[in-house]
């Protein structure tokens, strides 16, 4: 099972990478609250077209209540701005031997994910996942990156710089 929260898909949205997602990883299982976020986002349109291919599970009750010590844990200052990571978390942790990877970019989520011991990685590393099996040139992964730039994601310079040039290097050893 792999498991995403909004980030990521609205990424993989921005860049037309959904195609290449599907053949990396599979279906995406996400929570309510990351389907919420995405449509408040104005992604509706790529969700609906993702169909069955992005499953929505519900959280049970006390899955809720653990959501909402994970968002304050992530995010003191803001923990409702966190809900969709938090909810990713809870979900991915239900049954860990099955979920493969949890997508998350935002850094404290990720930070929390990987001490509840989930596999993570973000939409650049699906990107370089597709540069090591020779799917994505490192060209094709920076131009992606910036794509969600100039759409309003934050990726700075220097982690588009950085993630091409690890691109780079993956290219040159596959």
């Amino acid at each position: 099972m792999i498991v995403s929260d909004t980030g990521p898909l609205i990424s993989v949205f921005q860049s037309g990478s959904f195609p290449l997602l599907q053949a990396l990883i599979g279906n995406v299982v996400v929570p309510k609250a990351v389907v919420d976020e995405i449509i408040q986002h104005g992604w509706l349109n790529d969700l609906a077209a993702a169909g069955e291919k992005i499953r929505v599970v519900e959280l049970e009750t006390d899955e809720h209540a653990k959501a909402t010590e994970v968002a304050d844990a992530i995010g003191a200052s803001d923990p409702l701005s966190h809900r969709g990571e938090a909810e990713a978390i809870v979900l991915a942790c239900r049954q860990t031997e099955l979920c493969e990877l949890i997508l998350i970019d935002e850094l404290a989520a990720r930070n929390y994910a990987t001490k509840m011991g989930l596999r993570v990685t973000g939409f650049p590393g699906i990107l370089l996942m597709a540069t090591r099996t020779k799917v994505l040139s490192p060209e094709d992964l920076k131009s992606r990156l910036e794509s969600c730039r100039d759409q309003g994601t934050y990726y700075g310079q220097q982690l588009i710089e950085d993630v091409y040039q690890m691109a780079q290097t993956v290219w040159r050893q596959s």
